[in-house]
């Protein structure tokens, strides 16, 4: 199944489409480094823990109930996503990070940017849940901020 998604100019807000059908969306909250989101029924809220080890917490969209979280290797530009007791591995394909996938021992879906400095991308999934595209897509903007502030 192909997904895309277009980010707002601030990089706040992330929309999700199937074809021209608004599934999902992401939320990232402008002051901290958390959010939350919606896609195909899974609703989740991202927190962001830690100073020099960061780990992004998964909850429900209550924020009451763990359902996993998301450890970043900010040097290798990688992270693991473990969500409902599996691990799944993001990792970026090249330093301009416009294609990226998330893989597991029996799933995967690859993400590209469109372009260099476009807001806006296609996600080629097989069989990854959905909390987990969501949680790469979270990843994926969590480290675009890093780089931004960085720079």
């Amino acid at each position: 199944m192909s997904l895309t998604w277009k980010t707002s100019f601030s990089g706040r807000e992330c929309r999700i489409f199937r074809g021209k059908l608004m599934v999902g969306l992401l939320k990232l909250s402008l002051w901290k480094t958390g959010g939350y989101g919606e896609l195909q029924g899974y609703l989740l809220r991202f927190k962001t823990n830690g100073i020099w080890r960061r780990n992004t917490v998964i909850l429900d969209i209550d924020g009451k109930k763990e359902l996993g979280e998301i450890k970043f290797n900010l040097w290798k530009g990688s992270a693991t996503i473990t969500y409902d007791h599996m691990e799944y591995a993001f990792k970026y394909h090249s330093w301009t990070r416009r294609q990226w996938t998330v893989t597991a021992p029996d799933e995967s879906a690859t993400f590209e940017h469109k372009g260099l400095f476009q807001k806006e991308g296609v996600v080629e999934n097989d069989d990854l849940s959905f909390a987990v595209i969501l949680s790469a897509l979270y990843a994926d903007a969590y480290f675009r901020r890093l780089t931004a502030t960085v720079s």
